[in-house]
């Protein structure tokens, strides 16, 4: 069985405002390229982790809503996710889920601590593994986005839980509750351990004062005027 494939930024707002949330070419094509580069240094933080080959896929950014990502988690993955949970405040505050399958996410244990151990010692392993391996990648992600946009984050701890397609916006920490009608800026891209066919998700929520915040850091970037 082939794995499931895609990296989904999702930029969440809590009313249907498309004047705020609308996305010239320019910007698109500017945010695809910032993720792509960021989620790249995450991918060779993964590798050297799991001494694994990461590959990644080209961007494609795509302005939709909260039920129409759901649906799309849905079609992609129909089983339960380990979700890795990690607030970034500042200027702009955000909320980043690292998702990987949860029978996967057993094999990413074993390729970060060895095959050598029982399995019954990988899954007391499991959770404060995933923490550290979300931990790494999302500030590996988060940090290429701060130096290109300027932009300064202080991170949380991270937190582990299991998700499913249909809840993944609705979580107890989430800084934006589930909302079907919120527009969702997503950004697609493969990011996977091609000889484990392991699959992840990556999604970036944030209220509208942030998302205001960063489409004008991102316009000063495109322009040359950034502050």
């Amino acid at each position: 069985m082939s794995a499931p494939k895609g990296v989904l930024v999702l930029l969440s707002e809590k009313t249907i405002d498309t004047s705020m949330t609308t996305l010239t070419e320019l910007e698109r094509d500017a945010l695809a390229e910032i993720f792509n580069i960021s989620v790249g240094m995450a991918a060779n933080v993964l590798s050297q982790m799991v001494s694994e080959e990461v590959g990644l896929s080209v961007p494609v950014v795509e302005l939709t809503t909260q039920q129409l990502a759901k649906h799309r988690y849905l079609a992609q993955e129909k089983r339960a996710l380990c979700a890795v949970h990690q607030i970034y405040s500042g200027v702009v505050t955000t909320e980043a889920v690292l998702m990987f399958p949860e029978e996967n996410s057993l094999e990413l244990v074993r390729l970060m601590a060895g095959s050598d151990l029982p399995l019954e010692q990988l899954a007391e392993m499991e959770q404060d593994a995933m923490a550290e391996i979300g931990n790494i990648i999302l500030n590996a992600v988060i940090s290429g986005l701060s130096s290109t946009l300027n932009l300064t984050f202080e991170g949380s701890l991270p937190s582990v839980n299991v998700v499913t397609s249909e809840n993944i916006f609705s979580h107890k920490q989430a800084l934006e509750p589930n909302n079907d009608h919120a527009p969702v800026l997503m950004l697609t891209i493969d990011f996977e351990l091609r000889a484990r066919q392991v699959s992840g998700y990556l999604a970036f929520l944030l209220d509208i004062s942030s998302s205001e915040k960063l489409i004008a850091q991102l316009d000063g970037f495109i322009q040359g005027t950034q502050k």
